[in-house]
């Protein structure tokens, strides 16, 4: 064949296939193309789902930030701001667990104080195994990811054998636990379980939800803050018994329950005789001692459901409900005696103290408390007078009148 001839043809050869190379490359460009626009569109797709998840826990948190800190009901206040939080992210169960120490061996443990459940699942607040849970023995993977202030998140059979033992009893599928920092120590961590679905848990509901966790630090320190002043307020810081404050509210109530229902109520106002010299002959801290000793003397021979108040100096009140005029004079002579027979025992010497009490017993004509109260004052001061030491009875309302 003649060589002219067969250039041609394998030229038409190449070019052919130059021609199916370039239609290939140009498929190819398409396809890549489409799987592109399609991973951006998903991407798209998943960063709105993640702003919209994460804008729906911010705008959760601040409803729940309003009820925490407008509310004086606290603990209703966190039941509610748990609901926020819960619903927002899609939670079946929202829970705060606060970190202690064991008393004997040191070892850290948490305890559940708070919880939230969907409608339909079990609370475990209740749940024994959730107080005094002891991280190293039942979560110990969950304390070390905690304590380096990282969320623990995830599906419950992905995990470990200790968390996944505790966890899959409660019937949870994922989890998310945050961790709870105050003043910059690991005070304890709030947890959203799913227990529908084993579902992966976004970067930004993490992020979101360590903001909540924060926040409910914050709100729990000022719950705390806010414990501490109402106990200062309540409490006789010398000797733990009920604030004149305290005592009054809640004597008044006892009296107004005992009018409504037709029952006995009896006060007891005591001073301790000659104080003065106690301070004076020994110094105001021993003084303090004998209020202390005093103070428990009172609670060793009173019941519990009897209420006993400092009142203010060497003063002191106690309130009996269902008691009988004669039985709150058996209680007041008995106090008395103890005193009497039982020296207080300090590090230098033995100090004999004696009290002096009036006794007054609620009159049905007696519609406030303060006129119980002055009577019994009144009778107090008998008892003083009368030579001290003494139990001395108030009189009647005179006419109903004090």
């Amino acid at each position: 064949m003649d060589s002219n001839l067969i250039h041609p043809v394998w030229l038409l050869l190449v070019i052919a296939l130059l021609l199916v190379m370039l239609v290939v490359q140009r498929m190819r460009q398409q396809r890549l193309s489409r799987l592109l626009a399609q991973a951006e569109r998903r991407g798209k797709r998943r960063a709105d789902s993640d702003r919209d998840s994460r804008e729906a826990i911010l705008a959760a948190l601040a409803q729940a930030s309003r009820l925490l800190f407008n509310n004086s009901d606290k603990i209703v206040a966190m039941e509610r701001a748990l609901a926020e939080l819960g619903e927002a992210v899609g939670a079946d169960r929202v829970y705060v667990f606060e970190n202690h120490r064991d008393a004997a061996s040191g070892r850290l443990l948490a305890s559940q104080r708070h919880e939230w459940v969907a409608a339909g699942v079990e609370p475990q607040i209740d749940n024994p195994a959730m107080q005094g849970m002891d991280y190293e023995e039942v979560i110990p993977t969950f304390r070390r990811q905690l304590e380096r202030g990282q969320a623990v998140h995830g599906r419950i059979e992905e995990m470990p054998e200790p968390e996944r033992a505790l966890l899959e009893p409660q019937n949870i599928r994922s989890i998310v636990v945050v961790p709870i920092i105050m003043d910059g120590e690991f005070w304890g961590q709030i947890g959203f379980d799913d227990c529908t679905h084993g579902r992966r848990w976004t970067d930004a509901e993490i992020n979101a939800l360590g903001i909540a966790a924060a926040t409910i630090g914050a709100a729990i320190r000022g719950i705390r803050a806010e414990q501490e002043l109402a106990t200062l307020a309540n409490t006789d810081s010398l000797t733990g018994l009920s604030s004149r404050r305290l005592f009054l509210k809640k004597a008044k109530a006892a009296h107004r329950r005992a009018l409504d229902q037709s029952a006995s109520v009896a006060l007891l106002v005591m001073d301790l005789d000659h104080f003065k010299l106690v301070n004076d002959n020994h110094g105001h801290p021993v003084g303090d001692e004998a209020l202390r000793w005093f103070a428990q003397a009172c609670r060793d021979s009173l019941r519990d459901e009897d209420l006993i108040g400092r009142m203010g100096g060497e003063e002191f009140a106690v309130l009996l409900q269902d008691v009988d005029h004669s039985a709150a004079v058996d209680v007041a002579e008995k106090l008395r005696q103890r005193l009497e027979s039982a020296p207080l025992q300090t590090a230098e010497s033995e100090i004999r103290l004696t009290v002096s009490i009036g006794v007054a017993v609620l009159h049905r004509t007696e519609s406030d408390f303060m006129g119980l109260l002055k009577r019994a004052d009144q009778a107090l001061y008998r008892a003083k007078n009368g030579g001290r030491n003494r139990v001395e009875s108030a009189s009647a309302p005179v006419n109903g009148a004090v």
